[in-house]
């Protein structure tokens, strides 16, 4: 069991990927915004990886990844990336900056729960 945290300004949203990674008996940790991720991702060191919306209030994804990659003790940690708004060339910058994967919107919630615990293992 992992403790996966999701930061998606979207309650819905948010909520329905809670219940996807309680589905296959990780823990998860909601934010609805990058400030907050950001918060909790320190006070929770054991966090083993992050699902990130782009365009969030406070903090967006682009800043959260910056901020999570200038930290050593956080440079493996898997970020996936989702988005519905975002081009080909985005993508490219946003792995640039250290997202390990991009999933888009509206995510299909298995190839979320694949991609996760793919993630998962290989940091296992």
């Amino acid at each position: 069991m992992a403790k996966i945290l999701i930061a998606e300004d979207e309650k819905n949203v948010r909520e329905l990927f809670a219940r996807a990674i309680e589905n296959i008996g990780h823990v998860a940790i909601q934010s609805p915004d990058g400030s907050l991720a950001w918060e909790i991702l320190q006070a929770n060191p054991d966090i083993r990886l992050i699902v990130c919306d782009i365009a969030m209030p406070n903090l967006d994804g682009r800043q959260l990844i910056q901020r999570i990659r200038a930290r050593p003790e956080f440079a493996s940690l898997p970020i996936i990336i989702v988005s519905g708004v975002i081009r080909a060339r985005d993508i490219a910058s946003l792995l640039e900056q250290g997202a390990t994967c991009f999933l888009p919107k509206p995510v299909n919630l298995q190839e979320l729960r694949e991609t996760i615990s793919t993630y998962l293992s290989k940091a296992a």
